[in-house]
């Protein structure tokens, strides 16, 4: 499985002011600087949002859902710009069970393109799971 979350944060981002002027924008997260964290305090304010929350399939394909999502937030990215906010839009591949040991992504040179003039960098990350026990135990090792 594949996931994509457009991240946006930086030091003394006025959250809340973008949020209200985009109403259609329902971030996962947010976060405000200064505001504790597991570790520490947050050092910057910021959203995430989940722009592709299953990419089966190719390799390319969250990566041009990730995309289509983002065109549709394009007056979001451009006010971002305007007020030099990064973003980063960040693949998180789950892997570690049978039917996903290992996973891969595919970036076409016109994606990345599109990515880089839109000013937002892109991110891999990998999340190990594990295969889930039946209730009976059946999973385990004997």
């Amino acid at each position: 499985m594949t996931v994509a979350v457009l991240r946006a944060q930086a030091p003394e981002f006025d959250v809340a002011s973008i949020l209200d002027r985009f109403p259609d924008c329902h971030p996962d997260a947010v976060w405000l600087q200064g505001e504790q964290r597991l570790q520490g305090r947050h050092s910057t304010s910021g959203f995430n949002l989940t722009l592709v929350e299953d990419g089966e399939g190719t390799l390319h394909g969250p990566v041009a859902a990730a995309r289509r999502q983002l065109e549709v937030l394009a007056p979001l990215l451009m006010e971002l710009r305007q007020q030099a906010v990064p973003c980063v839009v960040d693949f998180g591949l789950f892997v570690g069970t049978s039917r996903h040991f290992t996973s891969s992504i595919h970036f076409p040179p016109d994606d990345v393109r599109w990515f880089a003039d839109q000013g937002i960098a892109l991110a891999v990350s990998a999340y190990p799971t594990a295969e889930e026990e039946s209730e009976d135990g059946a999973g385990s090792l004997q």
